[in-house]
């Protein structure tokens, strides 16, 4: 089984890249693609993405390029500037005769920085991690590093960005760039030949999708009426069917079944198909729920649908549920929808279990919680607030918000009124 490599990054690191996974040419065919500035990055994932089976990103500057503008549809890596990458670096300054005591350093964190510098038993007088901030130039990040060694703070710079590199050459300044390791970039072309592997085999996955009608309009005054929605619904889910090479079968009066695999079903995911193909709910006065459930065997296929399928009949809106073979779910999936959510339906995480079992709460709420934060990047939230995200009442929310600061994973911390009477509203810190 080969793998299609897609690389993408800057030309000097992505030749080196190369070389290294020349080594693995019995295994990948190699799709290289050089950019001479970042801001190329998405418009060469659009020409590599379609092509290959991963991407390998040579830094965590165009991965997160391309991750923030939320481009990435392929499994992807990207090669940190961590352990031999900082040696090499602070190598070479020694080599050439210079203190490395007092330099500047970008892309990457100061513990990273620590770590190698105990180890080569260096005494830091000054160091100054200097952040990559989303939107930088080449250029002001080189005036950084420039301006404190015009004004004598350090010896030299290590820097991350080839153009900054560049720039700072001829600047003057005594420059080093951060590249990876061939022990780095052969760790990382495995990982991704692993992550590419395992997609691979999961597309081979039994997938099993469940659409329900969840309603009648109340202008339906006919069985007629009735059967010529069925009509049109059936047309769109066989329209559908056809397109992920799968079978579609009808169970009962308002519930189908359609057999295909995760590959199948996951490409039309990710390009909107299935909201396409049964977008008719305006026209035909109906909402539907669906579960898609993934699994090894037809059996546990249908089980995962079902359990789905049961999240998806508890919206008011027509929506799909995903859940895996792991029991990891996923949504609510629907046009304009931003709450999609992701997390564990069974307790496996020891952190998620601890926590349950100390607030004596359902593991599945906390994973759920979790997995809001993550999503909504805050972590204060008031009753009402949590009660949308996890579907359930205000008051039930209340309660979930009091046993969380009770059990001394939160606390309230403001206090307002809407009004001049009733309850005042609180907003709740939850440290989980």
């Amino acid at each position: 089984m080969r793998i299609k490599l897609g690389i993408i990054g800057a030309h000097d690191t992505v030749k080196k890249i190369v070389e290294v996974a020349e080594e693995f040419n019995d295994k990948v065919d190699i799709f290289p693609h050089s950019y001479e500035y970042k801001e190329e990055t998405l418009e060469l994932l659009n020409k590599c993405q379609d092509k290959v089976d991963v991407i390998i990103f040579s830094g965590h500057v165009p991965y997160f390029i391309a991750k923030f503008a939320n481009a990435i549809k392929k499994p992807a890596v990207y090669i940190p500037r961590v352990g031999t990458s900082i040696l090499k670096a602070f190598w070479e300054i020694n080599s050439d005769g210079i203190d490395c005591r007092r330099i500047s350093i970008d892309s990457v964190k100061e513990n990273s920085v620590d770590e190698i510098t105990k180890e080569l038993n260096i005494t830091i007088e000054r160091l100054y991690v200097i952040s990559y901030e989303e939107n930088i130039s080449y250029d002001e990040l080189a005036e950084r590093h420039y301006k404190l060694w015009k004004d004598n703070k350090i010896n030299a710079a290590v820097v991350g960005l080839t153009k900054t590199y560049e720039r700072l050459k001829k600047l003057g300044v005594p420059v080093y760039k951060l590249m990876p390791t061939t022990f780095l970039i052969r760790e990382y072309i495995n990982k991704a030949i692993y992550e590419a592997s395992v997609k691979k085999i999961k597309a081979t996955q039994v997938a099993i999708k469940i659409v329900k009608i969840k309603n009648r309009n109340s202008n339906m005054s006919s069985e007629y009426e009735f059967l010529k929605i069925k009509n049109k619904l059936e047309k769109a889910l066989i329209e559908y069917t056809k397109n992920i090479l799968g079978s579609v079968f009808p169970l009962g009066r308002d519930e189908y079944l359609i057999f295909a695999t995760r590959g199948a079903i996951d490409n039309e995911l990710n390009t909107s198909e299935f909201q396409k193909h049964v977008e008719i709910e305006g026209d035909l006065g109906i909402t539907f729920a669906s579960g898609i459930g993934y699994g090894n065997t037809v059996y546990n296929a249908e089980f995962n649908a079902r359990i789905a399928l049961d999240y998806a009949m508890k919206k008011d809106y027509s929506c799909l549920y995903v859940v895996d073979q792991q029991g990891t779910i996923s949504g609510p999936i629907s046009n304009g929808s931003d709450e999609l959510l992701t997390y564990e339906l069974a307790a496996t995480d020891k952190k998620v279990q601890l926590i349950a079992d100390k607030l004596n709460i359902s593991p599945a709420y906390v994973s759920k919680i979790m997995a809001i934060i993550q999503k909504t990047c805050k972590n204060t939230f008031d009753a009402e607030e949590l009660s949308n995200y996890l579907g359930v009442s205000t008051r039930s929310a209340r309660r979930i918000l009091n046993t969380i600061v009770d059990g001394g994973y939160g606390e309230v911390i403001a206090k307002e009124s809407k009004a001049k009477t009733g309850r005042p509203r609180q907003i709740f810190e939850i440290k989980i």
